[in-house]
């Protein structure tokens, strides 16, 4: 049988050599060594790439441009505030007096002051309604102006045309309506150009807390009385004795 001309193969195969084998080619350490910086330049590349993902992802958060409704922070639900009716507050618009319609009643016994006082208001503007007499609980007060709810501003406007008016508040009262009672402290309207026509408050009388009661002083305890002292012996009195 004839051997091969080649003397590197056998049968048709390359044989490796002892030079080969210990070439860098087929070293194993040197495939480990290219194999982990491989994957080490791998792992490098990602961690990059996910640092880049988050730092954009947390700019976008940040400026609002992408809103996560998980992160959003729960809107904080307040009690509401209890409102005192009788007197609110807050800045009421002045009305138009063309807009408005008022009562006029006079609380004294002056004859003709709400029929002359209805008529200065209806040359301001004002849009007059009844006009009578009624009595008055109070004594010694310009007047009450009275309002329902809707009549805030009313009520507010007019206090501008008469200055002292004490505001009272109808619970029951429909409507926008308001009612001026004179009292025998009036004198007049306020004169037209100098008339406050800004926004502004209602001015309601503050009603008065009553003070506490105080407490009774206690009483003194009763003194004890001191025990009596014994009376020193006398000296010169000698003891019986007996035989």
């Amino acid at each position: 049988m004839a051997r091969d001309s080649n003397p590197n193969e056998w049968h048709g195969h390359q044989i490796i050599t002892e030079d080969e084998l210990a070439s860098p080619e087929f070293s194993i350490d040197e495939k480990f060594k290219r194999n982990r910086k491989i994957r080490h330049g791998a792992i490098l590349v990602l961690t990059v790439l996910i640092l880049a993902i988050a730092l954009v992802g947390a700019y976008l958060i940040n400026t609002r441009a992408i809103v996560i409704d998980a992160l959003e922070p729960k809107p904080v639900v307040e009690k509401p505030v209890a409102v005192d009716a009788s007197c609110p507050v807050g800045e009421l618009k002045y009305m138009e007096p063309a807009k408005m319609k008022v009562n006029v009643m006079n609380g004294t016994k002056i004859a003709g002051l709400a029929g002359a006082t209805s008529t200065k208001l209806k040359k301001r503007g004002f849009a007059v309604g009844e006009v009578g007499n009624v009595n008055l609980s109070k004594t010694n007060i310009v007047g009450v102006v009275t309002s329902g709810t809707d009549g805030y501003a009313q009520a507010m406007t007019l206090q501008r045309q008469v200055k002292g008016l004490t505001y009272v508040f109808d619970p029951k009262r429909l409507g926008t309506s308001v009612d001026l009672v004179i009292g025998t402290e009036y004198k007049d309207l306020i004169e037209e150009k100098k008339v406050n026509k800004k926004p502004g408050k209602l001015e309601c009388v503050p009603t008065e807390k009553p003070a506490p009661e105080k407490p009774a002083p206690e009483k003194p305890a009763p003194e004890k009385p001191e025990p009596e002292k014994p009376e020193p012996a006398d000296a010169s009195k000698k003891p019986k004795t007996t035989d």
